[in-house]
């Protein structure tokens, strides 16, 4: 089994991430639903990636928990990124 690993220096804000990986848990493109979550930083506008573990208790009662995507060959939210922000370790 593999983890997920970030480099938010990396992410471009796309969103495809969270796009996909909502389509995999509930069949539908709501990024509410993911297992992750593309935040922008309103000060400095940096953008960072938080996985299922980091987000706050009240999303992760709305949200799908990461299911490491196991009936698919790769993670959809790594097959979808294109800067390759999110990548297995």
């Amino acid at each position: 089994m593999f983890n997920l690993s970030v480099d938010n220096e990396k992410c471009t804000g796309c969103r495809a991430c969270e796009l996909a990986c909502s389509y995999h848990h509930g069949k539908t493109f709501n990024p509410a639903l993911a297992s992750l979550r593309i935040h922008r930083m309103e000060r400095d506008g940096k953008i960072e990636i938080l996985l299922y573990n980091d987000l706050t208790d009240e999303e992760r009662g709305i949200r799908f928990p990461c299911d490491k995507c196991t009936n698919e060959p790769e993670p959809v939210c790594i097959k979808y990124c294109a800067p390759s922000a999110i990548v297995a370790v």
